[in-house]
């Protein structure tokens, strides 16, 4: 009798001790995930260097100040110019939040020309006009869209051109000269990689006026007005600068 009545006893204490043991047990602590650090932002700031090429085309708008148009002779001529191009540009950015502002300087080897196709009264009085090599000095305003950048442009444009009227054999005139003009343009670049962008960009150039003077007779003498459109692909390289600023 003894006997069982310590086996409940013993019973009855293990029974009130064991929650008693399982609530003193330390709780198991919780660990929150880590948190996954934001991926940068694409910055537009600071120098860049690259490669550029396209083509061009455009008009080039010739008159003779010695005569009137007339049957048989057109003193006023215009005729078409297109070809290809390719060089360089470097340029600095400048980043606020979204907004990108810059300057930009790129130049160009040419081969864009054209000749005028009339012969006045089957003695020729041809017109030739040859762009080889062309650049521009611009600012640019853009906005930035994560790895995207939207721009506008426009600045001072220099244009190496070549004029040359043929006339009756051996009556021939070439002037070389390098005439300052203004363009304007749009365009869109992409951060493909980092410090790697590519982009897309058109551009309107006018090179004002150019002559050639025949005689010492004032009026004896061509003016040319050449106007040219260019749609460019590029890929440049991005120093990097100063971080996204933000206000």
């Amino acid at each position: 009798m003894k006997r069982i009545f310590l086996g409940a006893v013993s019973l009855m204490v293990l029974g009130a001790l064991t929650p008693a043991g399982a609530a003193d047990l330390a709780a198991r602590p919780y660990t929150k995930a880590p948190v996954m650090a934001p991926a940068p932002l694409p910055t537009w700031a600071g120098f860049y260097l690259g490669l550029q090429g396209g083509g061009g085309w455009g008009r080039s708008d010739e008159t003779f100040f010695g005569a009137p148009n007339a049957v048989g002779f057109a003193g006023t001529q215009r005729y078409d110019i297109n070809g290809g191009f390719a060089g360089g540009v470097i340029g600095y950015n400048w980043q606020v939040n979204n907004v990108v502002f810059g300057l930009e300087g790129d130049y160009h080897w040419a081969d864009i020309d054209g000749r005028s196709g009339v012969i006045n009264a089957g003695v020729g009085d041809t017109y030739f006009t040859k762009l080889r090599g062309f650049g521009d000095i611009k600012g640019r305003l853009g906005w930035a869209a994560g790895p995207a950048l939207f721009f506008v442009s426009g600045g001072a444009a220099v244009g190496d051109l070549q004029h040359r009227y043929d006339g009756v054999p051996g009556n021939s005139f070439v002037t070389n000269d390098w005439r300052w003009g203004w363009t304007i343009g749009a365009g869109a670049e992409y951060m493909f990689a980092q410090n790697w962008s590519a982009k897309v960009e058109y551009n309107y150039l006018d090179f004002g006026k150019s002559s050639i003077q025949y005689s010492p007779v004032a009026t004896n003498r061509s003016e040319w007005n050449d106007t040219i459109h260019t749609v460019k692909a590029g890929i440049s390289y991005h120093f990097g600068g100063p971080g996204v600023s933000r206000y």
